[in-house]
């Protein structure tokens, strides 16, 4: 062999070392997590509907089967169980409860789910096809927000066919989604979730309360607090708090639950009581007036995302054109107060909460 052909070979075995192993990694690498990207799965949900529908206002667990194709193209199984949760949907309004989805971390190791110890689940709430449109309304919403901070919650939408397991035959198929839990929102921004009753508003960071606020009235949602909650020993309602610890400033508001906004505009909906608003669609800021030099950051931000918020709900596939060009009114509607200086001065700084 002459000299040319052994370095020919040598070359040859070295970069066979060198792939082989990169290969033999990329055949074992971990599957993408769940909320790394908002594409739609496909998802069967095998559990006894029919039972838990009867047995609502339990706080029971039921035993369900969740299926699903993988990034590797593979059918997954896992064993869960599942648990009614909330109030007004819940008790109040839904034929079939929103839910908390349970999970043995011991079974998500190599899926998409891995990690997650439990979830909640927004369901189809009726049969009705207009129940459906609330929903997908509101997972827009949370896709609003990641445009605007990291500081958020992410969510998975879903085509779900809920089969039940007692009832042969009994099945519906409906758009939901998976919403992330507080802890990864609180890893993604290196800090954590904190468990406090109450936050003077002054510890809360200033920009991100400038976001928070401007977001809540672009959706019209007013169901919400983010300084305490409706118990002394929970903070916050219908948002969660995260920081770098209890003692430690600024604290972050993430918030949640948005079929009372407007936006949506859930024909359940009305507004909370002590408020002289006539219903959801009417908007009112209530943000705290210490975030007020902040303001001009957060404008700028939420007009440089005005193209990408209005394609949310232009391009998705669920969306009733009827509901599409509503929700695209409402959203434009805000847009002609951010640009409107008296406006802006007459209906956000003007009506801000606390000391200026």
């Amino acid at each position: 062999m002459g000299t040319n052909s052994r370095l020919a070979l040598s070359i040859s075995l070295i970069s066979l070392l060198l792939i082989t192993p990169l290969s033999f990694a990329d055949s074992e690498a971990e599957p993408p997590r769940l909320f790394s990207d908002a594409s739609e799965m496909e998802v069967t949900l095998l559990g006894p509907w029919n039972k838990i529908r009867k047995n609502v206002k339990k706080d029971a667990r039921y035993p369900v089967q969740l299926t699903y194709k993988g990034a590797d193209g593979q059918q997954h199984t896992i064993d869960a169980e599942v648990s009614p949760r909330g109030v007004t949907r819940r008790l109040r309004v839904c034929k079939f409860p929103p839910l908390k989805i349970h999970f043995d971390k011991k079974k998500l190791k190599g899926t998409e789910i891995g990690g997650n110890k439990s979830l909640k689940l927004v369901t189809y709430c009726h049969t009705n096809r207009k129940y459906e449109q609330y929903y997908v309304k509101e997972f827009l919403v949370y896709q609003i927000y990641n445009l605007i901070t990291e500081y958020s919650f992410r969510a998975k939408p879903m085509m779900i066919d809920y089969r039940d397991s007692e009832r042969r035959g009994d099945s519906i198929t409906r758009f939901g989604f998976l919403i992330e839990d507080v802890d990864d929102v609180a890893k993604r921004n290196d800090l954590q979730e904190l468990d406090i009753a109450q936050v003077p508003y002054k510890q809360l960071d200033g920009v991100t309360g400038s976001y928070f606020s401007l977001f809540q009235y672009l959706i019209g949602n007013l169901d919400w607090a983010a300084t305490d909650g409706p118990k002394d020993d929970s903070c916050c309602h219908n948002s969660k708090l995260i920081g770098a610890g209890e003692d430690i400033e600024p604290k972050f508001s993430i918030p949640y639950d948005f079929d009372a906004s407007g936006l949506v505009d859930a024909h359940y909906a009305a507004p909370p009581d002590g408020l002289k608003i006539r219903n959801v669609r009417q908007r009112l800021y209530r943000g705290f007036c210490t975030y007020n030099d902040s303001l001009p950051q957060a404008t700028g931000l939420f007009r440089e995302k005005k193209t990408d918020i209005m394609a949310l709900f232009e391009t998705n596939p669920h969306l009733t054109d009827k509901n599409s060009n509503k929700a695209i009114r409402y959203i434009e509607d805000f847009y002609k107060v951010l640009d409107d200086p008296k406006r802006f001065a007459k209906e956000i700084t003007g009506k801000c909460r606390g000391s200026r």
